[in-house]
């Protein structure tokens, strides 16, 4: 019966607070949430199925965005054309392959962080005996090596997955000699469109967090009158989510600089910012 009374005046307490100073209980309670750790964005691993596809992510949001019906409609269609692909016909030199979403069987590829790492581990792989038959094998490959090369992380992705078999001894070779090993390729260059993103950032704080960590803010911020939303689990895994705020509340600004201060970078990161300082251009040789 106390309990219960207790609860009832502690409720009645917070609901003053929500109503008449929203700003110090929002300030109070994000300093005081645990949040759970999201999973490493991009693991190091050769394995592109496990790193985290920044388009689809994009494109998800988008679309919830624009059937929300809270104004969020605005951030939902620059989402949508955030993310921009370019293709253009350059040498590749193999030993940067970073990974492929089709690996040959067995787990120790998949640890390591880059195809290179994975054929100098590989004791039982056979590279060309020479420099003639290296050249020569070289000269064997299909001309129909593809990749995607993402410029927000540099992971340069084998998407030509077919041609690994041929390609691993090779790649053994050359990295052991530390030398570069030049094929012609068609590469997707996957962007981000930096005038786009600076109207995001300037308009909306932009979080990447633990979909529970998202849910919760979302339902404290909307309590406390303040207007913010989440993507939802993004992906197939839904082991991270985007969190959004607008930044025009100065009110809301300050909950936002409380909570950034008080929680750890493997709790929250503000990905509009990290996407801005993130640029790997694709350069050869």
């Amino acid at each position: 019966m106390q309990d219960t009374l207790i609860n009832r005046i502690e409720s009645a307490v917070n609901s003053l607070l929500v109503r008449f100073a929203p700003v110090w209980y929002a300030t109070q309670t994000v300093q005081n949430m645990t949040l759970p750790d999201y999973v490493p964005l991009n693991p190091l691993s050769t394995d592109a199925n496990t790193w985290f596809d920044l388009s689809a992510a994009l494109m998800q949001t988008s679309i919830l965005l624009v059937d929300e019906a809270h104004g969020w409609q605005g951030l939902g269609k620059e989402l949508e054309h955030l993310a921009v692909q370019k293709q253009v016909h350059r040498p590749l030199s193999i030993t940067r392959l970073t990974g492929a979403k089709e690996l040959p069987a067995g787990d120790t590829m998949a640890q390591a962080q880059t195809l290179r790492d994975a054929a100098l581990n590989d004791q039982e792989l056979e590279a060309p005996e020479s420099e003639e038959v290296f050249d020569q094998q070289m000269r064997d490959i299909p001309r129909t090596l593809t990749a995607t090369h993402r410029e927000w992380d540099g992971r340069l992705l084998l998407t030509s997955h077919e041609l690994l078999p041929q390609l691993l001894p090779l790649i053994r070779y050359a990295g052991a000699r530390q030398r570069d090993a030049m094929l012609p390729a068609t590469v997707v260059i996957e962007g981000i469109r930096q005038e786009a993103l600076e109207r995001i950032r300037s308009k909306y704080w932009w979080f990447l967090m633990h979909p529970q960590s998202a849910e919760a803010l979302v339902v404290l911020f909307r309590q406390c009158g303040f207007s913010a939303i989440s993507s939802g689990p993004l992906g197939k895994e839904g082991k991270h989510a985007f969190f959004f705020c607008n930044k025009s509340s100065q009110g809301l600004n300050k909950v936002i600089l409380h909570l950034m201060s008080s929680k750890r970078s493997a709790q929250l990161s503000e990905f509009g910012r990290f996407l801005s300082k993130h640029r790997h251009r694709f350069r050869t040789p």
